[in-house]
């Protein structure tokens, strides 16, 4: 429901400019976010747990800001990124499209891995087996958020479109890869016990994403170099929010 509460606001926001549906826009976002830390908790991914907890934080106060700001058009832009990237998330997330996507990434996993020498076996629609041990794959395990996030950019991006066809190329079929390359590694080291007892949880929660963080930051700034005008909206949202705060303490 938050979704859809964030997409409807937001687009009502870029539309007529109203603060108050800025500020709902991007204050459901957040709660979106946080409603997923149940989840992370549950499975002990506690990396995970504090993104969506700063996600939340981070997301309402850019709603709060809204208010305070007389340069709106920063905040537009912006919202203009998220609701492009919600919009290709969310369509996969909250509809028939999610199993679809679930069961293609098992089965390119599988594919993958058996390319690479290990002997993985499909099960149901989202099970894999190695070694008699069973891994699920859900739909954070597919990359679709980081996928989203950047094809939103580079949809919403105002720059000439062979650029963004660029960053587009540069981020959204390297994620897709590097993700298949990360489910290989992390079923290959929970069948195979390859760090003990732990190998799940040392590979999915300590090593995949300490690599995924370095793969997204550098993803990040090579995007950056295609799409100039997106690190520019960046700084120049980060420059408004504190301008904004700073002006309210001083009266």
């Amino acid at each position: 429901m938050f979704e859809f509460l964030s997409l409807a606001f937001m687009a009502i926001f870029i539309f007529t400019r109203n603060r108050l549906m800025g500020f709902l826009g991007w204050h459901f976002f957040g709660l979106s976010w946080l409603f997923k830390v149940p989840h992370y908790l549950e499975i002990s991914d506690y990396f995970n747990t504090g993104v969506m907890v700063l996600a939340f934080l981070t997301f309402t106060f850019l709603g709060l800001t809204i208010f305070r700001t007389d340069r709106l058009e920063v905040f537009l832009s912006a919202t203009s990124v998220a609701l492009i990237s919600s919009f290709v998330y969310f369509s996969f997330s909250l509809t028939p499209l999610k199993a679809i996507l679930i069961e293609h990434t098992r089965d390119t996993t599988v594919w993958l891995a058996r390319n690479l020498g290990f002997e993985f076996t499909p099960f149901g629609y989202n099970l894999i087996e190695y070694m008699g041990k069973y891994v699920e794959i859900i739909l954070a395990c597919t990359g679709i958020e980081s996928m989203a996030l950047f094809a939103g950019i580079a949809i919403s991006t105002s720059a000439e479109l062979k650029r963004r066809l660029y960053a587009f190329m540069a981020s959204v079929p390297v994620i897709y890869v590097l993700n298949l390359l990360r489910n290989v590694f992390i079923v290959a080291a929970f069948g195979g016990e390859w760090f003990g007892p732990e190998s799940f949880y040392i590979a999915h929660h300590i090593i995949s994403k300490v690599l995924a963080t370095i793969a997204l930051i550098v993803i990040s700034l090579t995007v950056f170099r295609f799409l100039p005008e997106f690190a520019d909206m960046i700084f120049n949202l980060k420059d408004e929010v504190v301008r904004a705060w700073s002006r309210q303490e001083r009266e």
